[in-house]
């Protein structure tokens, strides 16, 4: 048996979750703040210009500025990685009734903590290539893969089963999980305008937007492989 993805309801019962529970929006927000705190930390490792008018004026710290921006690249790819891997078993948690301890719940994330990276760093590339020539290739391997983790957290598979399991269950759902993608996204822009003004407002928006993009792909994979296995 099959059901369609119902948008809406996914959106709100997704939401619903980080209403119900609002701590476990801190994994995100732990990310946020670690992406914060790099930023302010830039100038006291990378000596930039105070005015930059050519690529010239920031040839002399190009080396550092890059080794910089590799470095804590990879420490929040592996960060996001970890917070996003607890989402799965959270929802699965909250919808089984169960009390949700956070920490509990990061002991059993930190032991698939390698596959969670490897999968970060093997879809994190594969989107940006797809991006950097062509934009719908991209937006393909988002969606292909947009299931990924919970795969991983539920199902215990490794790296590229959890891919394929991603790949093979939104097979019939493309339209649908891109407007999952879509919607939160969108969301995200109007968080920046806000952050103009309030950044800790921002920040504590950001978080809960993250979260809720987290919680949709393990809401869906719960909920209509249960569906389809009936």
């Amino acid at each position: 048996m099959t059901d369609e993805l119902k948008v809406e309801e996914i959106l709100r019962e997704s939401f619903n979750f980080i209403v119900r529970k609002p701590v476990i929006i801190v994994p995100m927000l732990i990310v946020l703040l670690l992406n914060t705190a790099l930023d302010l930390f830039l100038p006291s490792f990378v000596d930039l210009p105070d005015q930059i008018k050519s690529i010239e004026d920031i040839m002399p710290v190009l080396p550092s500025f890059l080794s910089y921006l590799v470095i804590s690249s990879f420490l929040l790819l592996i960060t996001y990685a970890v917070a996003n891997g607890v989402y799965p078993l959270i929802v699965k948690n909250i919808i089984e009734s169960k009390e949700v301890e956070l920490n509990n719940t990061l002991r059993r994330v930190l032991n698939k903590a390698p596959t969670l990276i490897g999968v970060a760093i093997i879809i994190t590339f594969i989107f940006s290539a797809g991006l950097l020539f062509f934009i719908i290739p991209g937006v393909i391997f988002a969606i292909w893969y947009f299931y990924t983790v919970p795969a991983i957290m539920l199902e215990n598979k490794g790296v590229f089963d959890g891919m394929r399991a991603s790949k093979e269950f939104a097979r019939d759902k493309k339209y649908k999980t891109f407007l999952l993608l879509l919607i939160p996204l969108s969301l995200l822009s109007l968080s920046g305008a806000v952050a103009a003004v309030f950044e800790t407002l921002s920040l504590i928006l950001d978080s809960i937007i993250f979260t809720w993009i987290s919680i949709m792909p393990a809401y869906v994979y719960i909920k209509y492989n249960t569906i389809e296995q009936n």
